[in-house]
């Protein structure tokens, strides 16, 4: 089905202030620059825990959770806890990669979002845009006892989307910050595995 960032967005949510009862919600799709500041302010921390083996944290939710739906509620949408509020910005911006198909130069990319399965299409990006993925998506912070912040920016893989001609027919009012950042990291991720030998070749 389309994804319309302009369409308003309704749904159930139970909340501490309607005593639990489902409540009925209204907000609109956050804009890229609205998403781009929201996500600077979530701090990941990763922890290592020796031989290799690392574990990541999410943030809890807090007042950049809060911030985002006053700006995105509708109609009168009651007051949220911070949980709530990252439950809503879950909901609405949940985008899982279905299957990456890779042909030639161009890669199609079927991602299942809030309305349904969309499809993507964008040329593979050449080795100096994943060169800059890697060194600009994620800042890392080091801290005491083993311990990383990392923090993400969405706007890298979404200028990847945009240099590689990323396009789809499922959106008829332009296509949102996350669902680009995720279609170009799937993509960015299946063609990083092209390199090296397969796990079946008898020539290593």
């Amino acid at each position: 089905m389309p994804f319309d960032i302009r369409a308003e967005i309704c749904f159930p949510a139970r909340l501490q202030s309607t005593g639990g009862a489902p409540h009925e919600i209204s907000v609109r799709f956050p804009t890229d620059e609205e998403w781009a500041a929201y996500l600077r302010q979530k701090k990941f921390t990763v922890r290592t825990l020796g031989r290799g083996v690392s574990e990541t944290l999410a943030p809890p939710p807090g007042e950049p959770d809060v911030a985002l739906y006053q700006k995105i509620k509708l109609n009168g949408a009651p007051e949220m806890t911070p949980a709530e509020a990252s439950k809503v910005l879950d909901v609405i911006s949940q985008s899982q990669v279905k299957a990456v198909a890779i042909e030639g130069v161009e890669a199609e990319v079927e991602l299942r979002v809030l309305t349904g399965t969309v499809t993507h299409r964008m040329k593979i990006p050449n080795a100096d845009q994943v060169s800059q993925y890697k060194r600009s998506a994620v800042r890392r912070l080091d801290l005491p006892h083993n311990q990383t912040h990392a923090i993400f920016n969405s706007q890298v893989a979404a200028g990847i989307y945009d240099a590689c001609g990323g396009h789809s027919d499922d959106y008829p009012s332009g296509i949102p910050l996350p669902h680009k950042n995720e279609v170009a990291r799937a993509v960015i991720e299946e063609i990083e595995l092209e390199y090296g030998p397969r796990a079946d070749d008898d020539s290593f």
